[in-house]
């Protein structure tokens, strides 16, 4: 074809060159009718009762629309209506969360955190080795936290870190070397009861009446509600496990005496047993992985769990669904042992009486500090 002197081909077009357009024009249709569809959903949405209905007037045998007749609804209330949430107090009875395979007895001389240093460690191992004579065991518990909050040890969790508690000696080469000379190694884990983390973060203390950090006798305490507190607890006995413990002992896992306030409102609901027993669980399942071989999970417990009771949210058969062992401070080891029995738990393995002296076929922490009773 000629165009003003210029000559222009034209080459003939195939139905297969003219398909991609065909197939752009057929989706943007499709598209386009769904959103037609989808806007006119809501006019045939039909709510009741029973349920949800879509109905489309189309296919209706009679060719009429739909419509409801003649529904009506509850009767209004002859008076002013009151509700209120409770919160059902938690049933133990099922939880079974303890690891019992191949346990032996927990035998060990205690070392207070002011001898667990660099410097102090060695003479703290030769009191023990002269304390232990004749008793054929060799067993350490070494209490690597506090009431103060501050740890024994250079620890690699960054809440530790950021507050300070760090120590500057890494202990790992000399356990290390403890273990290959055939000791046992446990740890002493202050939990509820941390005065340098509840004061540099009071957002994760207790509060007392007038609002301030709640404090006592023992220090400063933390909320064990608090889910920071909790993972807290949980990093430091995942490091103690990684750098050569067998056995951690949590202590201070209790409520204060006194009433306080806490840093989650659920808590205001439940009793002090649930504030122990849900820590306790969280701790237990977080630390799933490390305690599933031979290293045991412990809490120290206050003596009155074997007599009068405590208010401190301890009680020794719910404890015993989630602690290995526990350990109670006594001088009145032939008096509390029956109590296990009594409870059908083998109070050789389970109970840990912490007291002046040792024995055979059983365990026990020498303490020279405990009551002599």
């Amino acid at each position: 074809m000629i165009v003003k002197g210029h000559r222009v081909y034209r080459g003939a077009q195939s139905a297969g060159s003219r398909l991609p357009g065909v197939l752009l024009f057929i989706v943007v249709f499709l598209f386009l009718a769904g959103l037609m569809a989808f806007s006119l959903l809501p006019q045939y949405l039909v709510y009741h009762r029973e349920g949800v209905e879509m109905i489309v007037p189309m296919l209706e045998e009679d060719g009429q629309g739909y419509s409801i007749v003649g529904i009506d609804g509850p009767a209004p209330y002859g008076s002013e209506v009151h509700a209120e949430v409770r919160v059902a107090e938690p049933d133990y009875s099922y939880v079974n969360l303890t690891n019992l395979n191949g346990m032996n007895y927990l035998n060990g001389y205690i070392v207070p955190f002011g001898k667990v240093t660099e410097n102090g460690l060695d003479s703290a191992v030769k009191e023990a080795q002269r304390s232990l004579s004749g008793l054929g065991v060799k067993g350490l518990v070494l209490e690597m936290k506090d009431e103060s909050g501050r740890l024994a040890w250079m620890s690699n969790v960054a809440m530790a870190s950021s507050y300070g508690a760090n120590s500057s000696w890494d202990p790992q080469a000399a356990l290390a070397e403890l273990k290959a000379d055939g000791w046992y190694l446990a740890a002493k884990v202050s939990c509820s009861v941390d005065t340098l983390l509840a004061t540099r973060n009071p957002g994760f203390a207790l509060r007392d009446a007038s609002g301030g950090v709640y404090t006592d006798g023992n220090g400063s305490w933390v909320d064990l509600w608090n889910r920071d507190v909790r993972q807290y607890v949980v990093d430091l006995c995942a490091d103690l496990y990684d750098i050569g413990f067998d056995e951690v002992i949590l202590t201070h896992v209790e409520h204060p005496v006194n009433n306080v306030s806490y840093t989650r409102q659920i808590a205001a609901n439940l009793n002090r047993e649930a504030y122990v027993m849900n820590f306790s669980i969280a701790v237990r399942r977080g630390l799933d992985k490390v305690l599933s071989g031979s290293n045991r999970l412990d809490a120290q417990l206050s003596h009155d769990v074997l007599t009068v009771g405590t208010s401190n949210g301890q009680e020794l058969e719910t404890m015993l669904r989630v602690y290995d062992r526990v350990v109670i401070l006594t001088g009145t080891y032939s008096e509390d042992a029956p109590i296990f029995t009594g409870l059908h738990y083998d109070s050789t393995l389970r109970f840990v009486p912490q007291m002046t002296w040792g024995f055979g076929g059983g365990s026990w922490i020498l303490d020279p500090n405990a009551p002599a009773g």
